[in-house]
């Protein structure tokens, strides 16, 4: 009988293999010749491709309806900052959550924060 874990190991082997042909043959791409000088290049070089477009919009929190955490959740997933900085935002309304955003972005913003019971006003 086959020891499980060698077949599960094996199984792996088997699928890296594939996957190293496939790349070889689909793109031409040869992993036992990987300059790895190239690779750093090629991903210091996505950094900053994207980028926030700047206007002259701010997004102010009016009130936070009934359901606090889901706002702060949301607002966090937002903008990235922590949950004591959402906290003091969502406590502290009216409160300006973003400023110098474009038109376009207020928006999506705050149709996702309306969802989840908020109340904003772009200015």
């Amino acid at each position: 009988m086959i020891d499980m874990p060698f077949l599960y190991a094996a199984i792996v082997i088997m699928l890296i293999l594939i996957a190293r042909e496939f790349l070889k043959r689909k793109f031409n791409f040869d992993m036992d010749n990987v300059d790895s000088t190239k690779l750093k290049a090629l991903f210091a070089s996505k950094k900053g491709s994207i980028k926030k477009a700047t206007g002259d919009k701010s997004l102010v929190l009016i009130s936070a309806g009934d359901n606090k955490a889901t706002v702060m959740a949301t607002l966090r997933q937002i903008t990235g900052i922590d949950y004591n900085e959402a906290k003091k935002l969502v406590d502290s309304a009216p409160s300006v959550l973003m400023s110098n955003i474009s038109e376009a972005e207020a928006d999506l913003n705050k149709k996702a924060l309306e969802f989840v019971g908020a109340k904003l006003e772009i200015k």
